[in-house]
């Protein structure tokens, strides 16, 4: 099971070698107690057998080492000066790699030997290590995974999901040519593929309308000239309608591709005003009128809604 977990792009040789010299039991058909097991030596195992090259390249780096010996145990003997990181080095890295030179020095000042012994503190796990005013590679990388280090400033994130903006400030979780199941040429369509879609939580789907064939002229859904099959246009819009807001109440976004000729878009008009009532946009909004320098309604105010976007007949019909 041990090798199962690990060999994944590894050889099994050095698992079985890593696991020996841990003092751990090492033959294929040898059991290990799980009391002897320790997380302590788990995380040894983890870190001979899956190496962060990326963190040593960068600690040798800080330290200027250039004996880089990725694979080696990344432990830290506080004794061997080569092994940790200077305060005088971690604040050099800390002003020279970490800071982003564009933030004001007044708001954000330049980190000293205060503040990165700070750090320091909150993230290296040996006392000794902190004693002689260092830190080492697993403290550095204690740091680096922090919410301290995030990317992204903690308290923009309070505002995620600010969904009183205008539609047209949302990237859109979208679907295209939807009703596939599988190929784009010679796939199999079906309404099924909608219900799985916006139960997933797509706002935008994708419905490429065609002139039905049969005696009652009945639209489809088919990806054109590429020997898919086909489905109802009803039956789509049927699926649309019971799921469209089982995940999430924000708006929903029809996209037609719009092959059909007047009198099948007719019955398309049809089908959408009978099935989805209420749910369907008909009009703009009061607040937000369709107008030149009239911003669009945001997700909050389109709740429970569905828009159908679709191009406009030529002029000459």
């Amino acid at each position: 099971n041990v090798v199962r977990t690990f060999a994944s792009g590894k050889t099994e040789k050095l698992v079985f070698q890593s696991l020996s010299d841990l003092g751990l039991p090492s033959e294929k058909t040898d059991s290990i107690d799980q009391e002897a097991f320790t997380f302590d030596k788990f995380y040894k195992l983890y870190s001979v057998i899956c190496p962060r090259t990326d963190i040593d390249e960068l600690y040798n780096s800080i330290t200027n080492r250039e004996d880089s010996n990725p694979g080696a145990d990344t432990s830290v003997d506080a004794g061997t000066k080569e092994d940790t990181i200077s305060l005088k080095q971690f604040v050099t890295f800390m002003n020279e790699k970490q800071r982003d030179p564009r933030l004001n020095e007044i708001l954000y000042p330049l980190y000293d030997d205060k503040r990165c012994m700070e750090i320091i503190n909150a993230h290296e796990t040996k006392d000794e290590v902190k004693k002689k005013e260092c830190i080492s590679k697993n403290g550095l990388l204690a740091y680096l995974m922090s919410d301290e280090n995030a990317p992204v400033f903690l308290d923009r994130l309070d505002i995620y999901q600010d969904m009183d903006q205008p539609m047209c400030h949302y990237y859109i979780n979208s679907s295209h040519n939807t009703y596939l199941s599988g190929r784009q040429f010679g796939g199999k369509s079906t309404a099924e593929m909608y219900r799985q879609t916006l139960l997933a939580g797509c706002r935008c789907v994708e419905l490429d309308c065609w002139d039905g064939k049969g005696e009652d002229e009945e639209p489809i859904i088919t990806h054109g000239k590429a020997m898919c099959t086909d489905i109802l246009f009803k039956d789509a819009i049927i699926a649309i309608r019971d799921c469209a807001f089982v995940t999430s109440d924000y708006p929903i976004i029809l996209s037609f591709e719009n092959h059909c000729c007047k009198k099948q878009q007719y019955k398309l008009a049809k089908y959408c005003d009978e099935l989805f009532g209420d749910l369907l946009l008909k009009e703009p909004l009061p607040d937000s009128p369709l107008i030149p320098g009239q911003p669009l309604p945001s997700p909050n105010q389109l709740k429970r809604k569905i828009l159908i976007k679709n191009k406009r007949l030529k002029p000459d019909v």
